[in-house]
């Protein structure tokens, strides 16, 4: 597709995924601070430092997966961790950053945690289904060479997928069910009474699951156990297990 859009320098030129990620994050941002019930649980000073450590949080927690995952090709040049255009980012490591780093700060803040992690939890799914996009567009993440009618072929070699074979767009299932997560949890909040932290363990669990389930399609995976499970699909189980119980206990506080 189009994975460099705009040469600035040398090697540095402005991404499809990096520029999808951007803008995912400010859709984000507007919806989550015009929120109302946020001005009641956060100030704006706060939110912001907030959102600039979840941001850092968020891309180191992503790169360092990605790392892991990717380990035996960044070992033969350890320089390229820090080269942001070789490699790619894990949505898995960003969720995890985030719920490691932004609640010590939360916590010093006397903020509560659980509150504003349900407004975030409502909007999240805007920014994982646009960063989706950018996944498409670089080619990363890509599908299973598939006969079904819905498939994508990709010709441009500065992508990340196989070139001129019909793929499943595993990219575009992703940014669709992140989109679905979305719009189940916004009219879940609206329409429906829920507990302190509901919101954010549903959309931890949603999230998990469709990452799990999709992944099945991935032609990228990493396995473990054999050829059954990725890392990623082995992180997603635990974190929709965690999910659960966290909405248990929630429930019957």
């Amino acid at each position: 597709m189009f994975p460099k859009l705009l040469h600035i320098h040398g090697p540095v030129w402005i991404h499809g995924y990096g520029l999808m990620v951007a803008v995912g994050f400010l859709v984000f941002i507007y919806f989550l601070y015009n929120n109302p019930e946020r001005k009641k649980i956060i100030n704006n000073e706060t939110l912001f430092n907030t959102l600039f450590l979840g941001l850092i949080s968020g891309v180191i927690g992503s790169r360092l997966i990605t790392v892991i995952y990717e380990w035996e090709s960044f070992s033969k040049n350890i320089c390229q961790i820090f080269y942001p255009w070789v490699g790619g980012y894990g949505m898995l490591g960003a969720i995890i950053g985030v719920l490691i780093t932004v609640p010590i700060y939360l916590k010093i803040k006397k903020v509560p945690i659980l509150k504003l992690f349900d407004l975030v939890a409502i909007y999240a799914g805007l920014l994982e289904g646009v960063s989706r996009i950018g996944c498409f567009l670089a080619g990363c993440c890509h599908g299973f060479p598939t006969n079904c009618f819905l498939s994508v072929t990709f010709t441009n070699p500065d992508g990340l997928a196989p070139l001129n074979v019909a793929l499943h767009p595993t990219q575009i299932y992703s940014s669709i069910a992140s989109f679905a997560v979305f719009i189940f949890m916004y009219f879940r909040s609206k329409y429906f009474k829920h507990k302190t932290g509901e919101l954010l363990f549903t959309f931890l669990a949603l999230s998990s699951f469709f990452r799990f389930t999709i992944d099945f399609l991935r032609g990228d995976r990493d396995f473990i156990f054999g050829n059954l499970f990725s890392y990623s699909q082995f992180i997603a189980f635990f974190i929709f297990i965690f999910s659960l119980i966290g909405f248990i206990i929630v429930r019957k506080k």
